[in-house]
């Protein structure tokens, strides 16, 4: 097919309401939304693709904190794929890619994209898809990808024809039946064995499998071994090396062999514009080929960035310093271990603190940062609503959906493409804390004495971490049955955390103690060391929580120490004691007040909101 401006689609590109309008008439057509910046970012840190929603009141809450100016829609979540073709100002077109792929693309649904000089077509899910860059100046979007919506509201899903049968990921084939004839035709002229600076370019692939393979490293790479290949022998035999290492462990299969086949082809044609075009040295180049690039904008070649830079000390004092996610406990731009014996609670106090996060509540009189919590349950999650139920009963409070979530399966710390996913949800996501509950369910690490597994597995932990600012990693972990009250396993945890909290049981009581303490294999890299003790589970319903011993409730406590000063004293003085300045709370709180009132402890005066409670001498 070729495609000249725009296939025989469906036309989206009128006038629209404002964005959220427009976003909840996307919803009603069943496409789930998140509000965009004018830099085609998430425009609210907490609110990415993972959290698009239909819901018109959490969409309207979105939009209107966020004044967002674009509506994104999320693929996967949408039940879509969107062929997205760009033309790039001295790069890759999309148009004249298809045109040469000569792939098919039925009417459906489309419009234009932001910059006015691409195209998305949208079409509906047919099968299984994946995001993926099919050629040169064409993106598949599908599962966690979002896009744009620039064009007007369609009045259906009906609007959206199936997905073409080449958009499946098993459609794509490998190399050998897929590889377009400029491929077929340079590897066809570079026999032999591999050879002089070629060598070094194969030598310098990563190993197979890991996240070093980016997309940009793909092309990187590819284009690395492409021009090497101009004076050496061996070009054929460096494209397979090159295949396998990229298409290898969890990406070993036809779509990411295909995808590196594509890359290379891209490559090929990159160094022929580069180098002008000899036809003489370039007996693989049809007329056709040739007519096809000099019609081509030339690529401009990004200069390469530093892979550091010298920092003075005036540079060190403006670096920002991490805040206290709990304070003394928990700080951001971490990588955090929590190790006990099996059995003592950790994941109870695991979730116990994921929900003071997302509450903002003070954890044992310590401040909380109030954020976002993305659990991730190795083991145990058909029990963690009852928990979470269980906490909100104990301390009256609401946990909110949107800011403690879950992931029960599918992820690994030693699965390179997980990772990245990962690291995409948690960019995306903006989440404070990421909660990987077990090291030893979540990774394959076969000896966790080996350093060097331990620490591959921390590095990954680590490439999360830095997936958004702030963000820190929790790692659940145990400690030795051999020698009681030790981190399990080599030494790379402790070398690799910032900090290490170690759950000790105490002889002759069912309580536990926390200690970041080195004498108790504890850690705190960045702040003073210290010993919480007192701590127990207290059944709640069919659940349990985490308490601590003299620890009051925490409504009670509130009245208490207010009362405890001289006076008459309003209701805003015991919720700023509370922390907790919510409706819900005031209830509660003047439910307490007027039972001792009942029971002549306390007196008050006034009516409604000035009302005013004293205590009296022998309260």
């Amino acid at each position: 097919m070729s495609v000249a401006a725009t296939p025989a689609l469906t036309a989206g590109d009128e006038s629209t309401p404002d964005p959220l309008t427009k976003a909840l008439q996307l919803a009603s057509r069943g496409l789930a939304v998140l509000p965009v910046a004018a830099d085609k970012r998430p425009a609210l840190p907490r609110f990415g693709v993972m959290s698009a929603t239909t819901d018109p009141q959490v969409i309207a809450d979105a939009f209107i904190e966020s004044a967002a100016p674009l509506v994104g829609v999320a693929c996967g979540a949408s039940g879509l794929v969107v062929v997205d073709i760009d033309v790039h100002a001295g790069g890759e077109n999309g148009f004249r890619s298809i045109a040469t792929a000569d792939v098919d693309l039925p009417a459906t649904w489309s419009h234009a994209s932001l910059s006015g000089e691409g195209r998305h077509i949208v079409y509906s899910e047919s099968g299984q898809h994946a995001p993926s860059k099919p050629f040169p100046g064409v993106d598949l979007k599908a599962g966690a990808g979002y896009i744009v919506w620039t064009g007007d509201v369609p009045e259906s899903r009906a609007a959206f024809a199936p997905a073409p049968a080449w958009t499946h990921s098993a459609a794509r084939t490998a190399p050998a039946d897929a590889a377009p004839d400029l491929l077929t035709r340079w590897l066809a002229n570079r026999p032999g064995p591999i050879s002089g600076s070629l060598s070094s370019a194969v030598a310098d692939l990563p190993a197979p499998g890991l996240g070093a393979w980016g997309n940009a490293d793909l092309s990187r790479f590819a284009r690395k071994i492409v021009m090497s290949a101009e004076d050496f022998e061996g070009g054929a035999a460096a494209f397979e090396a090159f295949v396998a290492a990229y298409a290898a462990g969890p990406w070993a299969d036809d779509a990411h062999r295909h995808d590196a086949a594509r890359a290379f082809t891209s490559a090929i044609q990159y160094a022929t514009e580069l180098d002008g075009i000899d036809p003489d040295s370039r007996p693989w180049l049809t007329a056709d080929m040739l007519a096809e690039m000099t019609a081509a904008t030339p690529v401009t070649v990004a200069p390469v960035a530093k892979p550091f830079r010298i920092l003075t000390r005036a540079d060190l004092k403006a670096l920002p310093r991490p805040e206290w996610i709990i304070g003394g406990l928990l700080q951001e731009s971490g990588i955090i271990v929590l190790a006990g014996e099996g059995g003592l609670g950790k994941s109870f106090l695991a979730i116990d603190w994921a929900a003071h996060i997302a509450t903002g509540q003070l954890w044992h009189g310590r401040p909380v940062q109030r954020g976002r919590v993305l659990y991730v349950a190795g083991e145990g999650v058909e029990f963690y609503d009852q928990r979470v139920t269980a906490w909100e009963e104990h301390y009256r409070a609401s946990v909110p959906d949107e800011r403690l979530q879950y992931v029960t399966e599918g992820f690994n710390l030693s699965d390179a493409a997980a990772v990245d996913y990962m690291r995409e949800a948690v960019a995306e996501g903006g989440y404070s804390l990421v909660i990987l509950d077990t090291l030893s369910q979540l990774s394959r690490v076969e000896s966790e004495n080996d350093n060097a597994e331990l620490a591959a597995v921390l590095q990954q932990a680590k490439s999360i971490r830095q997936a958004h600012p702030g963000t820190s990693v929790l790692i659940v972990h145990h400690t030795s049955k051999g020698e009681r009250g030790k981190v399990r396993g080599a030494s790379a945890i402790r070398n690799n955390a910032d900090a290490v909290i170690v759950a000790r049981a105490r002889s002759g009581s069912d309580t536990f103690t926390l200690s970041t303490r080195v004498e108790h294999d504890g850690k705190q890299k960045n702040g003073a060391a210290d010993v919480l003790d007192g701590f127990y589970l207290h059944q709640v319903g069919q659940a349990a929580v985490i308490a601590r011993e003299g620890i009051a409730d925490p409504d009670e406590e509130a009245v208490r120490q207010v009362l405890s000063g001289p006076g008459a004293h309003g209701i805003q003085e015991f919720l700023l004691a509370r922390g907790d300045s919510t409706e819900a709370a005031s209830k509660r709180i003047r439910r307490k007040l007027d039972a001792l009132v009942l029971a002549g402890r306390i007196t008050a005066e006034g009516q409604s909101r000035d009302k005013r409670w004293t205590a009296l001498l022998d309260t």
